[in-house]
């Protein structure tokens, strides 16, 4: 049971970093998430997470808006 936790908590960590680092350099990589009340949101999918993570860029920084599963019927209240 312990090892399953720290799996997944190693594909978690793994998996929002490499996210973090593609939006970083790439800021436009995601696609717009029209939806959003938040003029400029953006979100890219976490494929191993089965989840969208939302952000916005703004003065050379990237602002997480939420981390968000891809199975749900609506997406969040940003």
């Amino acid at each position: 049971m312990v090892g399953q936790c720290r799996d997944h908590y190693e594909i978690f960590t793994e998996e929002l970093e490499q996210a973090l680092k593609i939006i970083g350099t790439l800021p436009d990589a995601g696609t717009l998430y029209a939806p959003s009340p938040v003029l400029g949101v953006r979100r890219v999918y976490l494929r191993k997470l089965s989840a969208h993570l939302s952000y916005t860029f703004v003065d050379a920084q990237v602002i997480v808006r939420a981390l968000w599963g891809a199975r749900r019927k609506h997406g969040p209240q940003l």
